[in-house]
């Protein structure tokens, strides 16, 4: 099994009830390029608004509304669904929350030790469930270990072997050594006694109300300005949540990669950080100059402009991947080297010291036999996105004399073949990392066949895996070797009814503040 799965953030159960995460994507090909369809703007006219077949109740002013699955129930440890994920992090409080920014804040953890493979967990105290009753290191245990065996949170903690409880204290034990393990304790926190409830009592923000509402939790240990009340609307599908901002029976939704919106019509999108790194993956097993040599690796990356890609092939939607690590960690601050703009210095002099020289009658670096220096790039073009992207890569690269030639491929079942067998020089795809930057999937070969890892390179990610600090390190001998070419992290959106903003989304919690919602 593959070791990245996708996250409860991305696109996985909103189309149906309980779809699974890794939903029939072979050899941990997981979300390549599978993700982002028409965008949101071009696509919003064609949303689908099916004929109601019973009269719609429409969204009352000032009310917050959202999709619920009612047979799933409220327990974010029982099924694979991002809507139970969504509305358990407005009815249980986590240990940490993932900010904005990127950043760890602290919740029912006051502070999160890690030594090695020993991570110690210390409790705030004073917290309370909504029914009165303390939260206690013995409730947090049930819920790291339910969250073990969960499809929705198991593979972000495979890593996790044993939970032991001391005092107020809790010691986990982990298979290695994870700087960033903090990240994974975006978790809810529910009492021991039900884990396995389908409607375990509120720790959070909100607590159940009548008719499929939320109220205030009164008892909450982090209170927070924001509407008295939140209703539920059963809904079956994505698309009836999409057609439900359309007619007006709810007002807010996560939006899901390759899925069409409402937005521009019927309603407006916002924005928010995530780990789904858009990334070129290089073979470096060819016998081509270009894709085998770590100096060659590194001067194509440095000749992409990825602003541009940013902003027009994924239309603001992403921002530039200046690294290996989420560029927004704050371990990682200023201490990428990777341009996010173009960057066409000493491009001339490595590729003439390569044999090649710039053709005056077209432009291309050519060796002399007359070959150009050249590379295939195979793309998924049932991806808007992705096709958009990879005929830039090529404008870009042209205009710098390397010639890319697109390999396309409208089926899925394909582009994945073709990767799994290694017959590709260069692809476009994307993949959803854990929040600790687990970069094994890539370094196990299993997301980029014929990928080049060197000792060097490995060494510098298990000191980081080791300690934070060693991470503009290992950024360093990352661009260095360029293994594979970061380009892109996504952003996740929020699609709201005109009526509604203020929200503030983040990685852990697509209700990070309420406290602005108007």
């Amino acid at each position: 099994g593959c070791t990245v799965l996708p996250h409860r953030a991305g696109a996985q159960a909103l189309r149906a009830r309980a779809r699974r995460a890794a939903a029939g994507l072979a050899a941990c090909v997981l979300l390549l390029a599978g993700c982002g369809g028409e965008p949101a703007s071009s696509a919003a006219a064609a949303a689908p608004v099916p004929e109601a077949t019973a009269a719609p109740v429409q969204v009352a002013d000032g009310v917050l509304t959202l999709g619920h699955i009612a047979s799933t129930g409220y327990n974010p440890y029982r099924y694979d669904s991002t809507l139970v994920a969504h509305t358990g992090s407005l009815l249980f409080e986590k240990l940490v929350e993932i900010t904005p920014e990127m950043d760890v804040e602290y919740r029912l953890a006051e502070a999160i030790h890690i030594a090695g493979e020993v991570v110690t967990i210390h409790l705030r105290g004073g917290c309370v469930f909504a029914d009165g009753t303390p939260i206690t290191a013995e409730d947090v245990r049930a819920s790291l270990l339910a969250a073990k065996a969960s499809p929705l949170y198991g593979g972000q903690l495979a890593g996790l072997t044993d939970v032991k409880v001391d005092g107020s204290s809790l010691t986990l034990t982990l298979s290695r050594p994870d700087s960033l393990f903090a990240y994974l304790c975006d978790l809810p926190v529910l009492k021991a006694s039900e884990v396995g409830s389908d409607q375990p009592t509120a720790s959070g923000r909100y607590t159940y109300g009548e008719d499929d509402t939320l109220v205030k939790n009164t008892r909450a240990p982090f209170p927070q300005e924001g509407p008295d009340l939140i209703r539920l609307v059963d809904v079956s599908s994505y698309e009836e949540m999409v057609s439900g901002l359309a007619v007006g029976t709810l007002n807010l939704y996560a939006a899901v990669d390759g899925e069409t919106s409402s937005a521009g019509y019927y309603g407006q999108e916002s924005y928010y950080r995530t780990n789904n790194l858009v990334f070129l993956g290089v073979n470096a097993s060819r016998e081509n100059p270009l894709l085998n040599t770590p100096a060659a690796r590194a001067m194509l990356s440095q000749l992409l402009d990825r602003r541009q890609l940013a902003d027009e092939s994924y239309y603001s939607r992403a921002y530039p991947a200046t690294g290996a690590i989420n560029s927004f960690y704050p371990c990682v601050n200023s201490q990428q080297v990777i341009h996010a703009r173009q960057n066409t210095e000493g491009a001339a002099a490595l590729f003439e010291s390569m044999g090649y020289a710039i053709d005056p009658q077209n432009g291309y670096y050519t060796d002399a036999g007359g070959r150009r220096l050249e590379a295939s790039l195979l793309v998924y073009t049932g991806s808007t996105y992705k096709k958009y992207a990879a005929n830039l890569i090529r404008e870009q690269l042209a205009a710098q004399g390397v010639q890319i030639t697109l390999q396309e491929t409208d089926n899925f079942e394909t582009y994945t073949q073709l990767i799994a067998a290694g017959e590709f020089d260069l692809y476009i795809g994307e993949v959803k990392l854990y929040n600790n930057m687990d970069m094994t999937p890539f370094f196990a070969g299993t997301l980029c066949p014929g990928m080049a890892v060197s000792e060097a390179l490995t060494a510098a990610y298990d000191a980081f895996r080791a300690n934070k600090g060693a991470a503009g390190a290992f950024e360093a001998a990352f661009a260095a070797e360029m293994p594979f070419v970061p380009l892109l992290w996504r952003s996740g959106t929020v699609v709201a009814a005109r009526s509604v903003s203020g929200v503030t989304s983040s990685l852990s919690n697509l209700f990070f503040s309420l406290s602005a919602l108007a």
